[in-house]
Order: C-alpha cells, then sequence, then structure tokens
C-alpha cells in the first residue's frame, strides 16, 4: 500500500514539476500537461479522480493559486502582476477564483510568514498520504514554535476586538464566496452574443453570424455545460441595449460570450470577453488574429470553445476535444457559400429559402467532403416542403432524403443527420411505426431540440400528451426563449382538454413572440381551436401584417376568420386560393385545408371528398388526422374509419389511454 501511495507522489511531484516550468504560460492547461506525461486527456482527468479526486484543470487552477498565495506571502509583486504570474490572462478571474478557494480575496493576504502560511503542500493540492515525500520542495513545512516574551493586557484587548471583527467580516466573505463556488460548480451555463461586425462591411455579416454558430455548436458539443444557448435564443440580443445581467436573467444561464469580428485585407481579427451575467464582471478576454483564406478561422473556432470551457472549469473529454479541433473544411471557398446559405435559410421567409439552395450546393460542389451543406441544404427541402409550401412535398422528401443518406456516408454517426431522416420518414413517409422506434429511444435519452419535430410534432399526433408536456418542459428549462415549446405544450394541454392551462400558457408566452412566424402561426390556430375568438383575430391579423408569405394555412385561417364574422365573400375569396393552390399542385396540404374549412360548416360530405384528395396527394399535414380536434365528431364515420388505417395510424401498437 505504501508503495502505491509512493507512486502516487511521484505522479504528482512530476505534474507540479511540468506546471512549475509553465506556470507563467496561461495557455498551458489539460491538453499540454496530459501530452507532458504521455497520457490523453481522459486517463489524466481519470488518474487525478482516483489520486486526488479532482479534475485536471482544477488540480492544474488549484496549484496556480497555491503558488500565488505563496508570492503573496512574500510580497513579491502586486496581486495583478502576480495574477499574470501564476498563468491567469485576467487579474479579476484570479481574484475570483483566489476568493472561491481560500474564502477571502487576494489582497488580504500581506507579509504573512512563508514559514508558517504561505508554503505549498501534495497534501495541500489532494493527495492524502501517510508519509510526506522530503524531496518535494512543495511540502508544508512544521510549525517553529512561537517565543513568548511579554504580554501587555490592554493592547492584548485591542488584539482581541480587531480579530472578532476581522473574523465577522471574514465570515461574510466567506459565505458570499461560498454561494458563488456553489453556483459556479453547479450551473455552467453560456449564452454567446451575435458577434458584431467592426469591419465597415455589410457583406461580413453573414461571416459573423457564421462564426457565432460555429462556437456555439462546438461549445454544444462539450456535454459537461449545463446549457448552452441556441441561435435562436440570442438572436433578439444581437442590437439589444439590455445590460448583461438582464441578458443572462431572460436567457437563463450564469455567463455570457461577447465578441467582435474584424476583417482587413486578409487577416482576421476576433476580441472576445467571457462575462459573469450575475455579477456584470469581465474576467476573461483574448484576442485572436489569423489568415482569411486558411484554416485559422476554424483554429480559433476551437481555441475560443476550449479557452472558454477552461476558464468556467467545465470538463471536455477525448471525444468532445477531437470534436471541437475537427476542421470541416480545407475549401474556404466552399466554407464561405455555406455560411451565406446559412445566412438566408435563418432569415425564415419564402424568398431567402430558395436563395439558400443554390448555396448550398456551390458548397457541395466545391467539396463534396464537406458534411455540413448536405445537412443544411435536406432541412431546407424539408422545411419548404411542409406547411410553408415552397417546394413540391414529394420532390423536396426526394431531395433532402438523398442528401442525408450521403451525409450518413460521411459522418455516419451524426445524430442531427438521424433527426432530419427521421422527420423525414414522420411527415412524407407516415412511416409511424419505425418513427415511434427513434420516439421511444429519445424518450430514454433526452437531448435538447428547437425544431422537436420529433419529441412535440409526432408526441402530439399519437396523442402522448404528458410525455410532450415532460419534454416541452425540459426544453423551456435548457432555453426559455424558444417560442414554439409553448405552443407545442399548449397544444398537449388543449388536446387533454385543459383548455384554461392552455389559455393560461399562451397568455404569457404571447407578447414574447409576436415577431416569431413559427409561433404565430401556431398560437393562431390554437387560440381558434381554444374558443380564444377575439384573440384568434388580433394573432391573425399581426401574422397577416407582419409576413409576406402567404401558405395554404393562411388562407384557411383567414377563410374561417372571415366566415365567423359574416364576412362570406372574404371566406369564399380565401377558399377559392385554397382551390387554386390545389389545381397547380402546390404544396402546404391545399386539399388539407380545404377539408378543414368544410368540417368548421359542418358540411362532412364535401370534407371527405378533400380528405380522399388530401390522401391521393400524400400531403403532410394528413398527420394530423388522428388527433384533429375538427374531426373528433366523424370518429365513428366508416370514412374516417377507412382513411385512418390506410393512412398507416392503426399500426401503432401503444395505448392513449
Amino acid at each position: 500500500m505504501a508503495s502505491e501511495i509512493s507512486m502516487d507522489q511521484v505522479f504528482i511531484t512530476k505534474l507540479t514539476e511540468f506546471l512549475e516550468e509553465n506556470l507563467a504560460n496561461e495557455h498551458f492547461g489539460v491538453q499540454q500537461l496530459a501530452e507532458e506525461v504521455g497520457l490523453s486527456r481522459s486517463q489524466l482527468h481519470r488518474k487525478l479522480k482516483a489520486i486526488v479526486g479532482k479534475s485536471a484543470s482544477r488540480f492544474i487552477r488549484q496549484y496556480r493559486l497555491m503558488k500565488a498565495k505563496e508570492m503573496l506571502a512574500d510580497n513579491v509583486a502586486t496581486v495583478s502582476e502576480i495574477a499574470y504570474r501564476v498563468g491567469f490572462s485576467s487579474p479579476t478571474y484570479f481574484n475570483t477564483c483566489f476568493r472561491i478557494y481560500y474564502g477571502y480575496p487576494p489582497g488580504k493576504l500581506k507579509y504573512r510568514n512563508k514559514d508558517t502560511d504561505s508554503k505549498t503542500s501534495i497534501k495541500e493540492i489532494g493527495v492524502e498520504a501517510s508519509k510526506p515525500l522530503k524531496e518535494n520542495i512543495f511540502l508544508k513545512e512544521g510549525k517553529k514554535p512561537f517565543k513568548k516574551r511579554f504580554v501587555i493586557v490592554p493592547l492584548l484587548v485591542v488584539i482581541l476586538l480587531f480579530l472578532l471583527v476581522y473574523i465577522v467580516y471574514l465570515r461574510m466573505d466567506m459565505a458570499d464566496a461560498a454561494r458563488t463556488s456553489t453556483n459556479s460548480i453547479t450551473d455552467k451555463s453560456i449564452a454567446v452574443l451575435p458577434f458584431k461586425n467592426y469591419s465597415g462591411d455589410p457583406a461580413m455579416d453573414p461571416f459573423c453570424d457564421g462564426m457565432t454558430d460555429e462556437v456555439i455548436s462546438r461549445l454544444t458539443k462539450i456535454k459537461s455545460f449545463t446549457k448552452v444557448s441556441s441561435r435562436t435564443s440570442i438572436l433578439p440580443y444581437k442590437e439589444s441595449g439590455k445590460s448583461m445581467p438582464e441578458i443572462a436573467s431572460e436567457l437563463g444561464v450564469t455567463h455570457i460570450l461577447e465578441g467582435s469580428f474584424q476583417k482587413s485585407g486578409d487577416k482576421i481579427k476576433i476580441n472576445l470577453q467571457l462575462i459573469d451575467g450575475t455579477l456584470d464582471d469581465h474576467f476573461w478576454a483574448n484576442e485572436y488574429i489569423g489568415d482569411w483564406d486558411s484554416n485559422d478561422i476554424f483554429k480559433i473556432q476551437a481555441e475560443v470553445a476550449e479557452n472558454v470551457a477552461r476558464h468556467m472549469d467545465v470538463e471536455i473529454s477525448d471525444s468532445e476535444h477531437e470534436g471541437i479541433q475537427k476542421i470541416p473544411t480545407n475549401n474556404y471557398k466552399a466554407y464561405s457559400n455555406y455560411l451565406l446559405a446559412q445566412s438566408q435559410k435563418h432569415k425564415f421567409n419564402k424568398i431567402s429559402i430558395q436563395n439558400a439552395v443554390p448555396l448550398y450546393k456551390k458548397a457541395i460542389e466545391l467539396d463534396s467532403t464537406y458534411v455540413d451543406p448536405y445537412i443544411g441544404l435536406a432541412d431546407t427541402y424539408i422545411m419548404g416542403g411542409l406547411v410553408w409550401g415552397v417546394f413540391n412535398e414529394r420532390e423536396a422528401w426526394k431531395n433532402a432524403r438523398g442528401l442525408l443518406q450521403m451525409a450518413r456516408q460521411l459522418d455516419p454517426l451524426n445524430e442531427q443527420i438521424e433527426a432530419e431522416l427521421y422527420a423525414g420518414y414522420f411527415y412524407f413517409d407516415w412511416n409511424f411505426e419505425l418513427v415511434d422506434t427513434y420516439y421511444q429511444k429519445r424518450l430514454e435519452n433526452f437531448s435538447y431540440d428547437r425544431t422537436p419535430a420529433i419529441d412535440a410534432d409526432f408526441g402530439n399526433k399519437t396523442a402522448r400528451y404528458e410525455e410532450v408536456i415532460t419534454a416541452m418542459d425540459k426544453n423551456i428549462a435548457m432555453d426559455p426563449s424558444v417560442g414554439v415549446f409553448y405552443t407545442f405544450k399548449g397544444q398537449a394541454l388543449m388536446l387533454q382538454g385543459k383548455n384554461d392551462e392552455a389559455t393560461d400558457l399562451l397568455k404569457s408566452s404571447d407578447p414574447l413572440y409576436s415577431d416569431d412566424w413559427f409561433y404565430l402561426r401556431e398560437s393562431t390556430k390554437l387560440h381558434y381551436y381554444l374558443g380564444n375568438y377575439e384573440t384568434f383575430g388580433n394573432q391573425l391579423q399581426r401574422l397577416m401584417a407582419n409576413f409576406s408569405d402567404r401558405p395554404p394555412l393562411l388562407f384557411w385561417l383567414n377563410a374561417v376568420h372571415d366566415q365567423m364574422n359574416g364576412n362570406y365573400e372574404g371566406a369564399l375569396s380565401n377558399l377559392r386560393e385554397l382551390q387554386e393552390s390545389y389545381e397547380t399542385r402546390a404544396s402546404g396540404s391545399p386539399a388539407w385545408f380545404i377539408a378543414l374549412y368544410y368540417c368548421t360548416l359542418q358540411e362532412y360530405e364535401k370534407a371527405f371528398i378533400w380528405f380522399q384528395r388530401s390522401y391521393d396527394r400524400h400531403e403532410v399535414e394528413l398527420t394530423w388526422f388522428r388527433e384533429e380536434p375538427l374531426l373528433m365528431p366523424l370518429h365513428h364515420d366508416q370514412r374516417y374509419m377507412v382513411l385512418y388505417d390506410k393512412i398507416g395510424f392503426s399500426k401503432l401498437n401503444y395505448s392513449s389511454d
């Protein structure tokens, strides 16, 4: 047993020697230390956990702090100078870490006796040993006996009073530090605000947005983060004048990464600041410079992610490290076209969706091994082939499926490819049995999804309401800024008959997402089903005023609204628009919405004619056939039961009761 302890001590001594040699190097971290001792990151992490019960990054940081304590006790320099000497890039961050670890700020440690207080031991950094190693210079020395001279009673009273006041003050500081420490340990959440374009060229905006997206993507690969806010949630803060504490509170995160992007000639420069959102404390900053037409941009993205994780004390596994370091393409023109395509798609309108397609195709043409544009183009086809009504449904799915199959050959383990494929199997193929297997898998292994086609839409359309509510609550807890989470939860509540709860949910979320197309679309329809007709009209008016796209869904909503308000000519006009869409074979499920219009009039003979036509066209909205509220009176109609079987719902072997 003694030999095992000795080997552990030798190993720790070896680590401290490497740390001593690189003490002032702020870039010397877990990866570099692991390489020095010939281990992988995960091996080093596991070994330190076994020996000292600490992660590798915490071991390094605590060693730096204890060396700083020695320097402070010896009064060798100012606090700021010592912070840099022990490898901290920011004195503010050093002060925070020191206070958390020791319970008091570094400025209070002055002129202490280095023989009695400042020396660092192996035991102090975590190795419990029965016998100390004498050759380790960081072992704590024995205390020298205090030589009593004389005591003056009045002076002693003054000293005791001073100590009492100091202890009370110190306890307050320690309690405050403990709160900070607890927060830093239990919550590792971050939002990356949209990078600001300081190039003076608006054409660089897509590249700024792309840099933001890529940093978010790399941070998301690190599972130890409790939350990384999505791109959708941070967009409202692009030009926001809100304070960092306000933004952090609204997004539900502890930290914020703020950055700017500049291009000058062939050089790019990125400035970043990591901010404690609760304290508005800018505790880390860095500047990155690289070449424009090179892989430097990918290296910078990886370095940013690792530096953020290190300064937030977030562990990175070997596989995560490899994923972060991976260069997606060596063709910079392909990458540029991909970023331009993404910026178009994320504008979320018919024209921008159409504009994105050739840009994705160009990226693939320039680098056929580049996975991201395959996924981006497939997602664009799927989105445009659904209720949006941009692409022919069958052609959209045929194109998307082919792209995703090629992407899966390039990256077989990519979870996004799998999610896109199963969304297609659900909406376009109606393969409910296959999708249900994937749905069960996602229930067992929940993962955040800002477009929860399977977790929410498939769940609601197959009567798994409680599971949908649970999934949406989890998503909302991770990112409360995504509007569709609330509408999917509202649908589940409404389908359960909990109309008051659904209405209350919408009342609280409606004001927050009045500029969100997806939210307005779903909430408008939901208010109609809930009987909130005044709000239904207001939401519909907002939808029509703020967005120029007119998919079949909107003609149906307008027809219903006009019919309710006695504007029969308006209702017929919208009905004619739907019929024209059907005749021109437009996507967006026009036959389905014509059938729903006749259901509102209770003209069920006409409704079934159009349901059959919807089935013949294989329209995607027919996935609502089982749970559509307007069809509830028809569930025992033979025509309904025949279509129910033909669509494939009867193949699902589960009970919804």
